[in-house]
């Protein structure tokens, strides 16, 4: 864990700035059907939303200029990327981060009407660990898939992170291809009671657990 908190806290303060906006962008098709997933379950009231693994907070800025209401707790490990969000939002008092174990989470406090890994889950060392801590936190968990579980087996594959610096060593990092069998074992072992999934037109795909 410590070699990929390395990895994944070696941005330069530029990098961190533009990490998944203009450095590195994924699709945007399926952040917008998670925006409005959470807006038709928001019921008009302001979503305490967890995201996990939240980096500089480039999902909170794509709800606000989405106009989704919400109250934002990020959570990430990477010192650069919380550094970055904190100085985007200095002064919104709806949206806060803390630097915290995403598969622990020992220090965090209160309750969240959602717990939200936005192409995160599969770059985990556990993602049924910290799917465990959301679930003690969270009353539902929406997962936006960069590899969603779509075959059968799992594998697990150590990559390289470009993490746009000149220093050319490699930085190690984990990204899981979750099958199917590991899957359904997982949401069984959280008591997970429906799986609502959006798929989109790429091969991104949202899941929104239910816990009722």
């Amino acid at each position: 864990m410590s070699t990929l908190r390395d990895s994944w806290s070696s941005f330069s303060a530029d990098v961190a700035d533009k990490y998944l906006k203009t450095y590195g962008a994924p699709s945007v098709d399926s952040k917008l059907v998670l925006t409005d997933v959470l807006k038709s379950s928001s019921g008009g009231k302001a979503l305490r939303l967890l995201e996990l693994g939240c980096g500089n907070g480039q999902l909170a800025e794509y709800f606000t200029e989405k106009g989704l209401a919400f109250d934002y707790t990020g959570v990430d490990f990477s010192e650069p990327l919380l550094s970055a969000g904190k100085k985007a939002f200095a002064g919104m008092p709806n949206i806060r981060f803390i630097n915290d174990d995403v598969e622990a989470l020992t220090g965090l406090t209160g309750r969240y009407d959602f717990a939200v890994y936005s192409h995160v889950i599969e770059m985990l060392s556990s993602p049924e660990a910290s799917l465990a801590a959301a679930r003690r936190v969270a009353d539902k968990i929406a997962i936006r898939f960069f590899v969603p579980p779509d075959t059968e087996h799992t594998q697990v594959e150590l990559r390289n992170l470009d993490n746009g610096t000149a220093d050319s060593t490699p930085r190690p990092y984990i990204r899981w291809q979750i099958g199917r069998s590991f899957y359904r074992l997982m949401l069984t072992n959280l008591g997970a009671t429906r799986v609502d999934v959006y798929r989109t037109r790429s091969t991104d795909q949202v899941h929104i657990l239910h816990f009722d």
